[in-house]
C-alpha cells in the first residue's frame, strides 16, 4: 500500500478513538430502516451481515459523478470499468473476480437490473439525481432473492413521490472530455394521488478515442392510496426509459498504457460501439391487514434492444458485421409479512414467491448471410418460495432462520444461417436459411439456506454470526459455449462481526467472513484445450473482513473511512482468483467551512491484481495498486447550490482491469461544474 495512504489511515483510527462531538448538520443519524435483509428491529443496526446504506445525503456528500464510482468507495466493493465510466462497468463484492456480474445481484426497487446474459447490470441506466437510498448487503440475500446473490446484494432505492405542493429542481453539469448534462425533476401530491417524473440528458466524448456516451433518460412514478377503504392500501406504477449510443474504445498494450496520455486515450478499435433502447414498467400494490399481516404485489415487464458492432472490418459493410441482442422479462413477486407475539416477546414471519420469464436472442454477424450470421436464442422460466422468521429472546438475543427452494428451465438454441444441399435419385435439393447448430434443456432445483444470531450486548452495541447457503446457475451466454457437463455453483458463506453506535452520527463496523464455492463457473480451457465456460475442478475459497466507520470529529468535520481484505484461493493451489485486490480502503473527509461553504475530500487505494487471464499467478505481470484522490466544494445560496470537482487530482495513471498485459486507463485529472436550482 501507498505509504502516504498507509499514514492517512492510521492517524484517522487514532482520531476516531476519541470522544465523538455533539451532532449538528454534517451527518445523519446511522440506523436507518432496511427493506433488503431481515432484521431484529428492521434496521440495518441488527442485520446480521455485513451491509452499509448510502443515504441521499452521502450521495449529495460524495465526489463520485456516477452510481459505478459511488459503489466503489464502500467497504469490499471494486469497481471493473472498461471505458472509464459506470457504462460497461460492474462493482464486484467480496472478491468474486470476472464473474461478479453474476454473482453480485443488482437490484433497482428490489427489481433484478441484471440481464440474463453476461452484461450483468447496466448501471450506467440508474441516475444518481434518481437515487433515495442504496442497500448492500454483503454475504446474504440467497433466501429472498435466489440465484446469483452470491458475493452480496445491492438494492438501488429511487425517490417516491411525495405528497403536498408540486416542487423540483433543475441541474446543469459541465466537465471535462466535454462532458455536459441537464437534470430535472418533479414531485409532489394531491389527496389520494402521488406522482413523481425525472428527465435526464448526457452527452459526452469520454476520456479516450471512440468512448463517446450520449444518454437520454426519464421516469415516472405515479401512486395511489384511497382513503375511503376498510383497510390501508396503495397501488402504483412506474415506468424508467434508458436510451444511449456509447464506444468500445478496446484495450490498449502494455507500451501505450506506460506511454504518453495521447498514447493511453488512442483506440485500436475506433468503430466499435453500441446502443441501447431499455424499458421497464413496475405495478404493485400493497394491503395492510394490521394484526394479520402486510401483504405485497408486485409485477416488472422489461424490454431491452442493444445493436452493437465490435471487432470492425473495413472488408464488410457494417450492416454485415452488425450484432443484436433483443431481450424481455416478466416478473412476479408476492410478500407477506407479520408480527406475532409469543412467549412475551414479538416475532416476525416471513413469506414470499418469485416467478419469472425471460426470452432471449442474440443475431450475430448481420442477417442472412450465408455461412456467417448466427441466432443464439435462450429461453429461462423459474420459479422459487422462500419463508424467513425471526425470533427475539431475553437478554437482546434474536434468531434469524430462512430458507428457499427454486426451479429453474433453460431451452437453448443455436442457429446459423447456411445452405444445405443433399442429392439422391430421386429427390434431390438444397435448403436454405436458419439451420439449427446445438440445443440443450436443462431443468435445475436449487435450494439455499440462511441462519443467523444477534446478541444486542448493550443499547449501542450488537454482536452478530450468519451462515449462508448461496446458489447460481449458468445463464444464456454461459450455455452457448458451455462444457457437456457445465452446472450451477453451490456455495457456503460464515460471518462474524460486531457493531457499535456510541453516538447518533458515530459507528463502527467490524465483518469476518468465510465463503467456499464448489463448481465455481468461469471461462476456460477444458481437458482438450477448448476455451467453455465450465465449471473450476476444485473449489475456491475466500477469506476476510471489512472495518467500516465514520464519526464527526468536530462540530464543523466529518470523516468515513473503511478497510476492507479478501484472500481469493483456489482450494489445493497456490494461486489467486484473477482480478481481485486483496487489499482496499477509502477515506473521505467532510468540512463546513461556513453556513454556505463545505468541501469534500476522498482518497481510494486498491490492492495489486492478477491478469485476467492468469488463473496461476504465473503468466503475465500483475495490474499494480494504485491510490486516487478527489476533491470538491459546494457553495450554498438559498435555493441555488455550485459545485465544483477535481477527480483524480495527482493525474494518477491506472487500471481497473487487464487480459493478457492488455489494458483499459482510467480517466486522469478531470473537471466538473454543477448548478442546482430547487423549487
Amino acid at each position: 500500500m501507498h505509504p502516504r495512504f498507509l499514514k492517512t489511515l492510521g492517524a484517522v483510527w487514532l482520531l476516531g478513538a476519541s470522544p465523538a462531538y455533539a451532532a449538528d448538520s454534517i451527518g445523519d443519524e446511522l440506523t436507518t430502516v432496511v427493506v433488503t435483509a431481515a432484521s431484529v428491529d428492521g434496521s440495518t443496526f441488527t442485520v446480521p451481515h455485513g451491509m452499509t446504506v448510502i443515504t441521499a445525503a452521502d450521495i449529495a456528500r460524495a465526489t463520485s459523478s456516477n452510481l459505478g464510482d459511488l459503489l466503489s468507495r464502500e467497504a469490499g466493493l471494486n469497481l471493473k470499468s472498461f471505458s472509464g465510466g459506470d457504462k460497461n462497468a460492474s462493482v464486484d463484492i467480496r472478491g468474486m473476480g470476472d464473474t461478479a456480474v453474476s454473482n453480485v445481484l443488482v437490484l433497482v426497487d428490489g427489481v433484478r437490473l441484471n440481464e440474463s446474459d453476461l452484461s450483468g447490470a447496466d448501471l450506467s441506466s440508474i441516475a444518481l439525481s434518481e437515487i433515495d437510498r442504496i442497500e448492500i448487503l454483503r454475504g446474504g440475500g440467497a433466501v429472498r432473492y435466489g440465484d446469483g446473490a452470491v458475493g452480496g446484494v445491492i438494492n438501488i432505492l429511487t425517490r417516491p413521490p411525495a405528497t403536498g405542493a408540486i416542487r423540483g429542481s433543475v441541474q446543469l453539469e459541465a466537465a471535462s472530455y466535454a462532458t455536459r448534462a441537464l437534470r430535472a425533476n418533479l414531485n409532489g401530491g394531491a389527496g389520494d394521488w402521488r406522482i413523481r417524473a425525472t428527465a435526464a440528458r448526457t452527452l459526452s466524448d469520454g476520456y479516450r478515442q471512440n468512448s463517446a456516451f450520449n444518454r437520454s433518460d426519464g421516469s415516472m412514478e405515479v401512486r395511489y392510496a384511497p382513503s375511503g377503504l376498510p383497510i390501508p392500501a396503495e397501488a402504483y406504477a412506474r415506468l424508467s426509459i434508458h436510451e444511449d449510443t456509447y464506444g468500445l474504445p478496446g484495450p490498449v498494450g502494455a507500451a501505450a498504457f506506460a506511454g504518453s496520455e495521447s498514447d493511453r486515450r488512442h483506440s485500436n478499435m475506433p468503430f466499435d460501439g453500441g446502443s441501447v433502447d431499455d424499458r421497464r414498467l413496475t405495478v404493485g400494490t400493497s394491503f395492510d391487514f394490521g394484526a394479520t399481516g402486510l401483504l405485497e404485489l408486485m409485477h416488472t415487464w422489461r424490454d431491452r434492444d442493444n445493436p452493437y458492432v465490435i471487432g470492425y472490418s473495413p472488408l464488410l459493410s457494417r450492416t454485415d458485421q452488425a450484432s443484436r441482442i433483443e431481450s424481455n422479462r416478466q416478473e412476479s413477486q408476492l410478500r407477506y409479512s407479520l408480527d406475532f407475539e409469543a412467549l412475551g416477546h414479538t416475532h416476525s414471519l416471513g413469506l414470499g414467491g418469485h416467478w419469472l420469464s425471460a426470452d432471449y436472442i442474440r443475431r450475430e454477424n448481420g442477417e442472412n448471410r450465408l455461412s456467417s450470421s448466427t441466432h443464439r436464442i435462450g429461453d429461462l422460466d423459474g420459479k422459487g418460495g422462500y419463508a424467513e422468521i425471526t425470533l427475539r429472546g431475553a437478554n437482546g438475543l434474536s434468531l434469524n432462520a430462512g430458507i428457499r427452494a427454486n426451479r429453474l428451465e433453460s431451452h437453448y438454441l443455436d442457429e446459423k444461417y447456411d445452405r444445405v444441399c443433399v442429392s439422391y435419385f430421386p429427390p434431390s435439393g438444397c435448403v436454405t436459411g436458419y439451420l439449427p447448430q446445438n440445443a440443450s434443456e436443462n431443468t435445475w432445483n436449487n435450494q439455499a439456506y440462511e441462519l443467523g444470531l444477534t446478541w444486542q450486548a448493550t443499547p449501542d452495541q450488537v454482536l452478530f454470526t450468519s451462515a449462508s447457503r448461496h446458489f447460481r446457475a449458468p445463464n444464456v451466454d454461459e450455455l452457448a459455449q458451455a462444457a457437456a457437463d457445465l452446472r450451477p455453483q453451490q456455495g457456503v458463506t460464515v460471518e462474524i462481526g460486531w457493531r457499535a453506535q456510541p453516538r447518533p452520527d458515530t459507528e463502527y463496523a467490524l465483518t469476518l467472513f468465510g465463503m467456499r464455492i464448489e463448481d465455481e463457473i468461469y471461462y476456460g480451457q477444458d481437458g482438450l484445450g477448448n476455451s467453455v465456460n465450465r465449471n473450476y475442478d476444485s473449489p475456491t475459497r475466500r477469506l476476510g473482513g471489512e472495518f467500516q466507520s465514520r464519526w464527526r470529529l468536530t462540530p464543523a468535520v466529518g470523516l468515513n473511512a473503511n478497510l476492507a481484505y479478501v484472500r481469493p484461493r483456489f482450494e489445493g493451489a497456490d494461486a489467486d482468483v484473477p482480478l481481485v485486490p486483496r487489499l482496499t480502503a477509502n477515506a473521505r473527509l467532510e468540512w463546513r467551512a461556513g453556513s454556505a461553504l463545505r468541501w469534500f475530500a476522498n482518497a481510494r487505494y486498491v490492492g495489486k491484481r492478477y491478469d485476467g487471464n492468469d488463473l496461476t499467478n504465473r503468466d503475465f505481470p500483475v495490474l499494480p495498486a494504485y491510490t486516487v484522490y478527489d476533491l470538491a466544494a459546494r457553495y450554498a445560496i438559498g435555493d441555488v447550490e455550485f459545485t465544483a470537482a477535481v477527480n483524480n487530482l495527482l493525474d494518477k495513471v491506472y487500471s481497473t482491469t487487464g487480459y493478457s498485459s492488455t489494458y483499459y486507463p482510467m480517466p486522469g485529472r478531470n473537471y466538473a461544474l454543477s448548478l442546482l436550482w430547487r423549487f
